[in-house]
């Protein structure tokens, strides 16, 4: 834990922190730092000491950006070699939140109450730092309870059906429609009688 106190947890983006593990398997890189991170495209200026945060705090660079070439080599491995290797390093880099919060039994606020209350994070960075690590434990197969897999993920599944949902209505409308223009190529009007069980829709000529 002291040592990890002379580092700031990572409160990266879940998009940003796969970017940067992701980069392994096309380059080779011998430092990153923020220009970098900008010039391949993983964050914008404004952010990108959040991807420099995050690979510092993995172990994959030193406090100056210098990448440990033996790391780095392991995160170029594929399948499930290579999954196992980057949850060691997530396991061995939030050892003590590990150690003193049981995420097995766990709600969302005793994590970020954990980065308020040893970082002294505000609550916005302890939201946006819980968010990363639950992302990196479902990503790579770490446990936890189903109150955070409800938390982390359900909500984004709901959208997903909403929005399918909201699909077919709109096709439905669109052939109901569709299907009213033809009826009209040759009529003038188009009468509908709608009630419970009921939709009948015919044409007439204009009297």
């Amino acid at each position: 834990m002291e040592g990890k106190k002379q580092l700031r947890p990572p409160y990266a983006s879940s998009g940003v922190a796969d970017a940067i593990l992701d980069l392994f398997r096309r380059i080779v890189p011998k430092k990153i730092d923020t220009k970098f991170i900008v010039e391949n495209s993983i964050a914008k200026p404004t952010n990108a000491f959040t991807a420099t945060d995050f690979v510092k705090w993995l172990g994959i660079t030193d406090e100056n950006g210098n990448v440990n070439e033996e790391v780095m080599s392991k995160l170029r491995f594929v399948g499930e070699e290579r999954e196992k290797f980057i949850k060691s390093l997530i396991e061995k880099a939030y050892a003590d939140l590990f150690n003193k919060v049981n995420f097995q039994q766990a709600k969302k606020d005793d994590i970020t109450n954990y980065f308020v209350h040893y970082y002294h994070f505000g609550t916005a960075q302890a939201k946006y730092a819980t968010a990363l690590v639950l992302h990196l434990c479902h990503k790579y197969n770490i446990p936890v309870s189903e109150e955070l897999k409800k938390k982390t993920h359900t909500g984004h599944v709901i959208k997903k059906k909403e929005q399918k949902k909201s699909q077919k209505i709109d096709k439905t409308e669109k052939k109901s429609q569709e299907e009213d223009k033809i009826e009209l190529s040759n009529n003038k009007y188009l009468i509908s009688i709608i009630g419970e069980n009921t939709n009948f829709k015919f044409p007439i000529n204009e009297v």
